[in-house]
């Protein structure tokens, strides 16, 4: 028996355009496909409209997915503010805004933020609660969150470690809720709108600490305990600065945004952040530039080694110290250029994130979509609609 969901699948990611497409790639008759489509049009997740362009034959009707069936509610938190979004079921955002929320009053003040925001803005643009299919939520990594000031209260960064976030927030929207480490779901979000087709995808950030996301054969990898891509804690000869993890000499502390604004500061500049370093560089102050271009040397000679190793096809970076004209790219490529293979290099595209600040909204939307959209969710709500 032809299954809904499949039905649904093949029109939204544009496979199919018409009823005949839709019955000759699943090897049906037209009136089995059409009983499948008459159920997505009623429960509003197909529409049709427009016509085939002239050719033989009558016109055809085009199918379309109905991105406005629905929405998402999807959070990136950062080290000193949340970047709040909702989104249609084609991860374009409707509505956005960006708060400012320190890591160090802990998760429970987080979902409270989060819940507040978001239930003021379903009210503002009428939307009902059924419409919302889920919630997606980035997070900055557990080592992350320890270099946060005053990380001994509201628990400390032990309060984040199993903190139930997907259970809470369900809860909360009465909606299936993902939560996942930032750069995992900005490497979501930049291979799904951009690199569709790259076997491997590393999504490189670079602001407070240096992490990395990684997508392989269309699926994120996380690794045994979560913390691939967690390349900021790679130990640099030469280096013994102490680093939050417990270590000493890891990456972070010479090419983490404190780190550059703290050598800048002993040079007499303000800075506090990796933001503060960028704004100096774009404002032309040179040490500041030459921070950010050394910053990338050292993040590129530690890349060099995951391009050996992983072959990417592609590279996007994000981050504050991306910002500073073309200073970190140019020093991470001079490292990488020099130390990896020059047939991995050169295969390899180095780019900025296509999406910027929007990579892990749009990732956590996508992350939503692709599991409510799937043909086995789709069949189960049509099966409930039945029942009912």
């Amino acid at each position: 028996m032809a299954r809904t969901g499949e039905v649904l699948n093949l029109v939204r990611l544009g496979k199919v355009e018409t009823v005949t497409e839709l019955a000759k790639s699943m090897g049906l008759a037209r009136s089995t496909v059409n009983e499948r489509l008459d159920i997505l049009q009623q429960i509003g997740l197909l529409t049709t409209g427009g016509e085939t362009s002239p050719g033989r034959g009558r016109p055809a009707s085009l199918l379309a997915f109905n991105a406005a069936a629905g929405v998402t509610l999807v959070a990136q938190v950062g080290m000193s503010g949340t970047m709040l979004a909702i989104t249609d079921l084609d991860a374009e955002i409707l509505w956005r805004t960006q708060v400012q929320f320190d890591v160090s009053h802990g998760p429970d003040a987080l979902i409270e933020l989060i819940c507040t925001v978001f239930g003021d803005a379903l009210a503002e643009l009428e939307i009902s609660a059924d419409q919302v299919y889920g919630v997606g939520l980035g997070l900055p990594g557990d080592v992350e969150i320890s270099t946060a000031p005053a990380s001994n209260r509201a628990g400390g960064s032990r309060a984040w470690v199993n903190f139930p976030f997907a259970e809470r927030l369900s809860q909360s929207f009465h909606a299936p809720s993902f939560v996942d480490r930032d750069v995992n779901l900005m490497a979501i979000g930049e291979h799904r709108t951009g690199w569709r087709d790259a076997n491997v995808l590393v999504s490189l950030k670079v602001g407070t600490v240096v992490a990395c996301g990684l997508v392989i054969n269309h699926n994120v990898v996380r690794g045994a305990t979560g913390m691939v891509g967690e390349i900021g804690h790679t130990k640099i000869a030469g280096v013994d600065l102490p680093c939050p993890c417990g270590s000493r000499g890891c990456l972070n502390t010479i090419a983490g945004g404190p780190a550059l604004a703290a050598s800048l500061v002993e040079q007499g500049f303000q800075a506090h952040t990796a933001r503060d370093v960028a704004d100096l560089a774009n404002s032309g102050i040179v040490p500041a530039g030459q921070a950010v271009r050394e910053a990338g040397r050292h993040v590129g000679e530690v890349m060099a080694s995951v391009i050996n190793l992983l072959n990417p096809d592609v590279v996007t970076v994000w981050g504050y110290l991306v910002d500073a004209g073309d200073q970190f790219l140019v020093g991470m490529q001079e490292s990488i250029y020099k130390s990896a293979l020059p047939s991995s290099a050169r295969a390899t595209v180095i780019t900025r994130a296509r999406l910027g600040d929007d990579a892990g909204l749009r990732g956590a939307a996508l992350a939503v979509i692709e599991d409510a959209l799937a043909p086995e969710a789709i069949d189960e709500l049509v099966a409930t609609a039945d029942a009912g």
